[in-house]
């Protein structure tokens, strides 16, 4: 809702002025649980160098193998990366990272305040690899009473409040831990409003079993997205489907144009023409109004520092591209202002912090 407000590190911001949004992006975040030794044997003592522009190529193809390149752990390179953003007409980031992908509220609050972007931080808990070791006794309700407290008390006996449940890990074949945390975001959403956000596993049944799950647990699935759709599936018959069910389609790994995908080599990941292309389908069917772009930016190797293309991309390369396509400014700002603003604001907050 537009006239609704957003929770962000710093307070409630009415979510009309939250502006340019990136709706999936990383801030600092601890990717530990993405590593995987280098397929190579005679690299393995690439993996624990630090990223130099003698290994940058190698570290952006075989980006899960690199120690250094898997923590987002700087606040100053966080600083000076998000003004880039700022200074680009951006205004609001949206940071999934949640428990057990290394959530410090303490730094987001210093660095948002440093930069004057929004940042709106994340709950709930990732894939099962992240979980805490007592996941399997935990049950739904506790579940959804920890995503509950963050929202509407704060985080980790802090004051600061998360504004996003998610973003919710799931992988495929779907694990029983995964989906009890995905049954606890729903029960959190239903009792607060607050957007939901579900990281898909990577094959095209996954999204289509967890909107049956958001519907069935009696979730909002207008209220809900379905991230790294650009990694699932652009076949457009089954995106008309899942843009049937009321839930946003969210393009987050702009940037990425490596077609090797080491989380699954099964997968070619499309470029940003491509995944352009799929934007424009989606207003060319009427289906704009649900579509969400961001970077997810989860690793050095993506940021200005290390010779990426940073948090300013979508507006430094990308727009620009898409009015070349023929999208109006009004266009572009439905899917980076309007669209953002719908589903990260909601009423279930104290506007007087």
């Amino acid at each position: 809702m537009k006239d609704g407000w957003a929770q962000t590190v710093l307070g409630p911001v009415d979510a009309a002025d939250l502006g340019i949004t990136l709706a999936h992006d990383h801030v600092l975040m601890d990717g530990s649980f993405m590593y995987v030794d280098p397929p190579a044997s005679v690299d393995q003592h690439l993996a624990d160098e630090q990223i130099t522009l003698d290994n940058r190529g190698w570290v952006a193809y075989h980006w899960t193998s690199s120690h250094h390149n898997v923590h987002l752990d700087s606040e100053d390179v966080a600083i000076a990366e998000l003004r880039r953003f700022v200074a680009a007409g951006g205004r609001t980031v949206v940071d999934p990272t949640n428990k057990g992908l290394g959530r410090d509220t303490e730094p987001l609050v210093r660095i948002a305040k440093e930069t004057g972007a929004h940042i709106i931080v994340g709950s709930g808990y990732y894939l099962s690899g992240t979980h805490p070791r007592d996941m399997s006794d935990r049950a739904v309700d506790s579940i959804a009473e920890e995503i509950v407290t963050d929202i509407q008390i704060g985080i980790s006996d802090t004051d600061v409040r998360a504004g996003l449940i998610g973003e919710i890990g799931c992988t495929y074949p779907w694990l029983p831990n995964e989906k009890k945390s995905l049954r606890g975001a729903v029960a959190a959403q239903v009792e607060t409003g607050a957007p939901l956000m579900v990281h898909p596993g990577r094959d095209p049944m996954s999204p289509v079993e967890i909107v049956e799950i958001v519907d069935q647990e009696g979730g909002d699935l207008n209220r809900t997205i379905i991230c790294h759709i650009d990694r699932t599936c652009i076949d457009r018959g089954w995106l008309h489907d899942m843009a049937a069910t009321g839930c946003y389609l969210e393009y987050d790994l702009f940037g990425n144009e490596s077609s090797w995908y080491p989380p699954n080599p099964s997968v070619d990941m499309p470029s940003d023409a491509e995944r352009m292309d799929v934007v424009l389908w989606h207003f060319e069917q009427g289906l704009e109004d649900k579509v969400l772009l961001s970077h997810d930016i989860a690793t050095k190797h993506r940021l200005h520092t290390y010779g990426g293309l940073g948090y300013d991309h979508l507006l430094t390369n990308v727009v620009p591209r898409l009015h070349q396509r023929g999208l109006s400014e009004a266009e572009v700002n439905t899917l980076i202002i309007d669209n953002p603003a719908q589903i990260f604001g909601f009423a279930s907050t104290d506007r007087s912090r």
